[in-house]
């Protein structure tokens, strides 16, 4: 491939990859909104509970804000987003302590040593409200202040992807923060890195240090030979280690393992030569003599870079196109909205008709996300189309509550879910 088609296949990626996390967050602040626990009983904390957890992380960052800048104030437009981003900041900190993940997020490694220190002067009832923050963030991978204070209005999503046919790209960033989920990564596998250590606490029975010159194929030759070797085992270098994995492979699998240590080298590598994962070939040309060279690194580099991605986010299975997903979706959770949060005592199939009648008049080409041929006439004579019958408004009404039916346990769930997820835990249940 090209270095143009490659990165176009980036741009794909990162957009499938806002897609996703879009919406698994508006099915999370779902679930995780106490005024909906008659239907969903995620009974994480109540309202009064949250009032007070927020108001508890206000007191944090005030108490901790920088003494040159002005004063904080909760009615300032942008207080939620630093309070956000602070509480980020705490959790990642409080995460690296408590977990061996690897978790890593290039926008707190550079103020990682500030937010260590505001956990080191912390007091016992302090720490207990950064404990209660990680514990809700690390259950649904999204910052809580963010998730419980963005209950965003379906309606909203109904006009910007289909009556104005919105990109993901045309959008605000939602959520501005994300954030390991729960049960995300591999089990038995724990990492520490040189620069900073973390404490090993479960049994391990094989040992792999790596550093950044070491390649992916000499450490799966070398993990392949001792793999299946009794007894605690070492692979690479200890001395010369940037990075260390502490395995039980009575949990984790060869395959599973290959895939987060070759995760790991790439984040340590573009954390140190961020620069070539996203610079065009000509640029990078202008710093070294051999241009031939030059455009061959960046196109591994973008390559890796791409391969990370749809490993990190579970790219690896087609699914529905992102406009295509955006269209059913919004039209999935306008539904569950209607019911759950507006009460409306209007029947799910009246609701559906209006809206399709809606979009006919708005926006029709949505409507070939349902039915292919909907707007195309069904004679020569073209006096009517497909659209206009009966069978093909039994078709997308029945589509649509599949949509709501999707929707639904995806939030019972707090999970980003495909139909074709969906079919395959109803057979295996």
């Amino acid at each position: 491939m090209s270095y143009r088609d490659l990165q176009n296949t980036l741009d794909e990626g990162f957009a499938e990859q806002r897609h996703r996390d879009l919406w698994l967050f508006l099915y999370s602040s779902r679930h995780a909104t106490p005024e909906l626990w008659q239907l969903h009983s995620a009974r994480d904390l109540d309202t009064q509970e949250r009032e007070e957890l927020f108001h508890e992380a206000n007191l944090l960052l005030e108490k901790f804000s920088s003494s040159g800048q002005p004063q904080l104030s909760s009615n300032d437009e942008n207080y939620p987003a630093k309070l956000d981003k602070f509480c980020f900041g705490l959790i990642c900190a409080f995460h690296k302590r408590l977990l061996a993940d690897g978790f890593t997020d290039i926008r707190f490694e550079t103020q990682r040593a500030d937010y260590d220190n505001v956990i080191n002067n912390l007091t016992r009832d302090e720490i207990a409200v950064v404990s209660r923050l990680h514990e809700l963030t690390y259950k649904y991978g999204f910052v809580i202040t963010e998730l419980l204070n963005s209950l965003i209005d379906s309606s909203k999503l109904i006009d910007a992807f289909i009556i104005r046919n919105l990109e993901i790209h045309d959008i605000n960033q939602i959520p501005s923060f994300t954030f390991p989920k729960k049960g995300s990564h591999p089990q038995g596998i724990q990492i520490s890195t040189k620069e900073y250590q973390t404490e090993i606490n479960e049994p391990w029975d094989l040992v792999v240090f790596i550093n950044e010159k070491d390649t992916l194929s000499n450490i799966k030759e070398e993990l392949s030979k001792s793999w299946k070797d009794p007894g605690s085992q070492v692979v690479g270098d200890q001395n010369q280690q940037k990075i260390s994995f502490y395995v039980d492979r009575g949990k984790c699998n060869l395959r599973n393992l290959i895939d987060t240590i070759r995760l790991q080298i790439d984040h340590l590598n573009s954390y140190n030569n961020g620069l070539s994962l996203i610079a065009e070939p000509e640029y990078l040309g202008a710093f070294k003599k051999n241009k031939a060279k030059a455009e061959k690194e960046a196109k591994r580099n973008l390559s890796s870079t791409i391969d990370r991605l749809r490993l990190t986010e579970g790219l690896l299975s087609k699914r529905w196109s992102v406009k295509k997903s955006n269209i059913r979706r919004s039209i999935g959770l306008y539904l569950w909205d209607q019911k759950n949060i507006i009460e409306t005592s209007r029947s799910r199939k009246n609701i559906i008709i209006d809206l399709i009648d809606e979009i006919k008049y708005e926006r029709p080409e949505a409507l070939e996300f349902y039915l292919k041929n909907f707007n195309k006439y069904d004679s020569p004579e073209q006096t009517k189309k497909f659209g206009d019958s009966a069978d093909a408004l039994e078709t997308v009404t029945r589509e649509m509550e599949a949509d709501f039916e999707l929707t639904d346990i995806c939030i019972r769930n707090f999970e980003f879910l495909a139909p074709q997820d969906v079919k395959s835990r109803r057979r295996k249940s």
